[in-house]
């Protein structure tokens, strides 16, 4: 009887606690549902998108106003420009390494925070990073697949099995149908064109193609690279910029004689043009940005000591003038790392520069400032062109997958 009574008196104890806590969990709901809803959306639109997964099981009220498509799109409006870094560390095992990718906030409380891993040999297949085009909270993984990390869906980029895609150029989104689409280029054995002093067509060694994504529909698109002999393939350098619907791809030859040209894409005519960049050594390294809404230009002789960048003036006449000159502390970030390769990459509008160097990645300001060194105990950490900026937007052909 004692003991009987022993766990009843427990039993009622604990009753009484969970009471309790149900008491103050809702005189809380009931505390933040008596702010006017309109500030409760602007609350909730500023945290990051697992603390508004996390809000959605309060209460019905935070629950309906975070699954609003209105609200989703303003949350990620107001959610910050990620810089993707990679990494790799070992697991066990002669081929067991993991590749990580991880989102690194320039300016925030945590600087570092963990996106996804992949096993080496699935690295292997397509490239060494195996992340290849970012839009709108979404990444495109490889040649064929297609992510929200956020939300952790996966799915595939086409329902056509025996689409080929060589290399993906960009991942965008069509304005007016508010379809996202993918511009890629494949190797051709039907496109050909002819020649003025050639009796006879001249096949295309490649083609650029736009597709559709969740669907098996792709579009070959006319491209002024297309038809210049010798072209195995342009080398395309970086990311693409997209401003105001029209992508801007960075793009070298691969002749003997090698040299930087811009192209620029129209994502709602789905049309080329060639853009004139700023004189620039074609032995120099250049990539393409976003600084406040202007295209720039960031280049550099060894990568190492500094950076010039040029802002795009007029985009009609390709007019491009000098910004500014970030030199580097290379005595300080030789502290870090005496030998080896190391390099520096601008990654942010307000140009700040991040330094890859063996076991280190360093923060530098565009005033040449260091201000902040991560440790990587496995490897050297790898500046990728993408940017990931949340969302918990959901997408119709993530769902066809599921289903």
């Amino acid at each position: 009887m004692l003991l009987r009574s022993g766990r009843r008196i427990a039993t009622q104890e604990e009753a009484d606690r969970a009471t309790v806590r149900r008491r103050r969990r809702r005189a809380r709901s009931d505390l933040l549902t008596a702010f006017p809803e309109e500030i409760q959306q602007e609350i909730l639109a500023r945290l990051p998108p697992k603390s508004v997964l996390r809000c959605r099981a309060v209460c019905r009220s935070w629950r309906r106003l975070a699954s609003d498509p209105a609200f989703l799109l303003d949350h990620h409006r107001h959610q910050p420009k990620l810089q993707l870094i990679s990494s790799c560390r070992t697991a066990g095992g002669d081929d067991g390494h993991i590749r990580r990718l991880e989102a690194f906030h320039l300016r925030g409380a945590q600087a570092r925070r963990p996106v996804f891993g992949f096993p080496n040999h699935f690295a292997s297949r397509y490239s060494r990073f195996p992340v290849t085009a970012s839009c709108y909270g979404l990444l495109v993984v490889g040649r064929y697949s297609i992510c929200n990390p956020a939300t952790r869906q996966w799915g595939s980029l086409s329902t056509n099995p025996k689409l080929h895609i060589e290399k993906v150029v960009s991942l965008f989104r069509h304005q007016p149908s508010g379809e996202y689409r993918v511009l890629y280029w494949t190797h051709s054995s039907i496109c050909s064109y002819t020649l003025p002093l050639l009796p006879t067509e001249v096949p295309c060694p490649n083609e650029y193609r736009v597709l559709t994504v969740g669907t098996s529909e792709s579009r070959l698109v006319d491209c002024p690279l297309t038809r210049m002999i010798g072209e195995l393939g342009p080398i395309i350098c970086g990311a693409p910029v997209l401003l105001d619907g029209t992508l801007h791809v960075h793009w070298m030859t691969r002749s003997t004689v090698r040299y930087h040209k811009i192209l620029v894409f129209d994502t709602v005519a789905e049309t080329f043009r060639h853009m004139v960049p700023p004189s620039v050594n074609p032995r120099h390294a250049m990539h393409l940005l976003d600084m406040c809404g202007k295209l720039a230009v960031a280049t550099s002789k060894d990568r190492v000591t500094g950076m010039t960048i040029f802002v795009l003036q007029d985009k009609e006449q390709d007019v491009w003038a000098f910004h500014y000159r970030i030199k580097l502390p290379v005595m300080d970030i030789r502290r870090f790392q005496e030998q080896g390769n190391l390099w520096a990459e601008v990654v942010s509008e307000e140009g700040d520069v991040l330094v890859c160097c063996y076991g280190y990645l360093l923060h530098c300001d565009k005033n040449g400032n260091l201000v902040a060194s991560f440790k990587y105990d496995d490897d050297l950490p790898v500046v990728l062109p993408h940017r990931l900026k949340e969302s918990l937007i959901q997408h119709t052909f993530f769902q066809k997958t599921e289903s």
